[in-house]
C-alpha cells in the first residue's frame, strides 16, 4: 500500500511533459497503448454525453407519463409502453414524443404522425385493459 502511495506521489510530482514522454516510452514503438487510451476516452465522452441527454430529457418523460396516467387511468409502466410504442411507430425519440404529449396538455397541436400513433397506442392500451378485466 505504501509503495502505491509513493508511486502515485512521484507520478503526481513529475511535470506533465515528462509524464507524457514516459507514457510514450512505456506504450512501445507502435503506440498501441496510446491509441487504445484515446479510444477509451472517446467512448467515455460519448457515454457521458448520452447520460447528460438522459438526465435532461427525464423530467419531460416523467411529466408525459403522469399526463397519460391521469388521462388514461394507467400505471407508470403502461404509460411508458404507450410512449415507447409511439416512438417506435413514428421513428421519433421517446423524449420528443413525451414533449409532444406535454405540449398537447397545454393546448398545442401534436403533429399528425405522432398524434395518429399516440392515439393507436392509447387504443391498444384501452383494448388490453378491457380484455384483461
Amino acid at each position: 500500500m505504501r509503495r502505491r502511495s509513493l508511486a502515485a506521489l512521484r507520478l503526481a510530482t513529475v511535470p506533465s511533459a515528462r509524464r507524457a514522454k514516459t507514457a510514450e516510452a512505456s506504450a512501445g514503438p507502435d503506440d498501441a497503448g496510446r491509441s487504445r487510451d484515446e479510444t477509451v476516452v472517446d467512448e467515455l465522452r460519448a457515454e457521458n454525453a448520452q447520460l447528460r441527454q438522459a438526465l435532461d430529457s427525464r423530467p419531460v418523460i416523467d411529466q408525459a407519463r403522469g399526463i397519460l396516467m391521469a388521462t388514461e387511468s394507467c400505471t407508470a409502466e403502461q404509460a411508458w409502453d404507450i410512449l415507447r410504442q409511439t416512438s417506435q411507430h413514428t421513428n421519433t425519440k421517446v423524449y420528443e414524443v413525451a414533449g409532444e404529449v406535454v405540449a398537447s396538455a397545454t393546448g398545442a397541436v401534436v403533429p399528425g404522425p405522432v398524434r395518429t400513433q399516440l392515439q393507436a397506442a392509447v387504443d391498444r392500451h384501452r383494448a388490453a385493459r378491457r380484455a384483461g378485466g
